[in-house]
C-alpha cells in the first residue's frame, strides 16, 4: 500500500480499501516547544503541556500597525486545527456528562495532540486534511486520528 502521508510503503495490510492508514514519521521527539505560560486544560497535568504545545504550534500572532487590531493570528493547517479542538470539546461535554471516563478521554486526546504537533511540522498531510474535511462529527474525527501512527525514528 502506498503510504498517503509520506508516499512511502507503509507495510500494513489494509481490509477494507476505503480505510486508508496514516504514517507520520518524526525524528527524536514529538515537536514541544517551551511556554513561558503553561495553559491548564480540562484534563489537568498529563495534557496541559500537550494542548500549549497544540496551541503555539498551531496559532502564529503578527503585530499590526494599520488598522484598528494592533495583533493578527494566523491559524497553521487550519483543518487540523479546527479538527481537534472540536474532539477537545466533546471529550468536556463527554467527561462532564460521564459517558466517556476522564481516563479514556486522557488516552485518545494524548494520542490524538501528539497526532496533530507531529502534524503541524509535515509536509504532506492533504489527504489526511481532506478526509478530516469529510468527518462531520467527533467520533468520525476520533476515528481518523486512531488510522494514524507515528513512527518515532
Amino acid at each position: 500500500m502506498n503510504n498517503p502521508a509520506s508516499g512511502n510503503e507503509s507495510g500494513k495490510e489494509i481490509n477494507n480499501p476505503d480505510e486508508e492508514i496514516f504514517v507520520f514519521e518524526v525524528y527524536g521527539t514529538i515537536p514541544a516547544p517551551k511556554a513561558t505560560f503553561e495553559e491548564e486544560h480540562f484534563l489537568g497535568e498529563p495534557l496541559s503541556a500537550k494542548w500549549t504545545a497544540f496551541n503555539q504550534n498551531y496559532t502564529r500572532v503578527y503585530d499590526v500597525s494599520i488598522g484598528f487590531s494592533d495583533a493578527a493570528v494566523e491559524i497553521v493547517k487550519p483543518v487540523i486545527y479546527k479538527a481537534v479542538n472540536k474532539v477537545n470539546k466533546y471529550y468536556k461535554k463527554s467527561t462532564q456528562g460521564g459517558s466517556v471516563s476522564k481516563e479514556e478521554a486522557i488516552n485518545k486526546l494524548t494520542h490524538i495532540l501528539d497526532c496533530a504537533n507531529v502534524l503541524c511540522f509535515e509536509d504532506n498531510t492533504a489527504t489526511f486534511e481532506n478526509a478530516l474535511n469529510k468527518a462531520k462529527t467527533p467520533e468520525e474525527i476520533i476515528s481518523l486520528f486512531n488510522k494514524v501512527t507515528i513512527k518515532v525514528l
